[in-house]
């Protein structure tokens, strides 16, 4: 009874912050586009799996409403983050990722949705590594409860494999690995369901990887990661209980 009570306040809080950043695209040339604010939005739309919820990023411009961006051990020089028209989109014809950086390779660059709090979590996200020479690639982080204190899942082209991390105290410990080739200039889907200190990793649908720790365990947010230099888009963030 108790599991099922809080599946229930998870899927009403996800149900209700994506309402409140729901912003449909309007027909072309109607008076509805005219009017639409400038700021960028996090469009949520019903995803495939039950209950869960689905962030686009549109229109153009910087920060999509809710997100924020921040740095573990940031050196001055902080990631630019932004929406972006991109041909190749997921979701048309816009995407949210790191459009700039020259942070060195310690720096974790960070946007954060801080509305969203959740413990046992199946995330899921669309990746595309663009550039980076120190660092490339990136994905999703969860049960963030500061800017030192998560868990990661990244694909790094450069090294050809994926990894999961945990960031405590500002440190971060490598927790498994496993090799992948995968094509950098095509969109990959990283997708993690995370059960208590059981977690997993699915890469374009298949699993690739599970590890067990329980450095955190609280409910924490949801957010999108690179690492250094890596210039990193990412588009249909799709949150929900496992």
């Amino acid at each position: 009874m108790h599991a099922q009570v809080r599946a229930m306040l998870v899927l009403a809080l996800l149900c209700g912050t994506a309402c409140n950043n729901a912003d449909p695209k309007p027909a072309t040339g109607s008076s509805a586009a005219q009017s639409r604010k400038s700021e960028p939005t996090a469009v949520a739309s019903a995803a495939a799996q039950t209950g869960a919820r689905t962030w686009t990023f549109e229109p153009s411009g910087a920060l999509p409403n809710g997100f924020r961006a921040t740095e573990t051990a940031g050196s001055g020089t902080p990631a630019r983050w932004g929406v972006v028209p991109v041909p190749d989109a997921p979701s048309p014809p816009t995407v949210f990722g790191v459009t700039e950086s020259r942070n060195p390779k310690l720096t974790y660059n960070l946007a954060v949705l801080d509305a969203v709090s959740i413990a046992d979590v199946d995330i899921s996200v669309m990746v595309k590594a663009v550039s980076g020479e120190l660092d490339r690639g990136g994905g999703p982080v969860w049960r963030l409860t500061d800017a030192n204190n998560y868990y990661i899942a990244r694909w790094n082209p450069l090294e050809s494999n994926v990894r999961f991390y945990v960031v405590e105290a500002g440190s971060r410990r490598a927790l498994g690995r496993t090799d992948i080739d995968l094509d950098p200039s095509l969109w990959h889907s990283l997708r993690v369901v995370a059960e208590g200190a059981r977690m997993t990793l699915f890469v374009d649908d298949d699993p690739v990887l599970s590890i067990e720790d329980s450095t955190h365990q609280a409910a924490g947010a949801i957010g999108l990661w690179t690492k250094a230099d890596a210039a990193t888009l990412f588009d249909d963030l799709s949150i929900g209980a496992p």
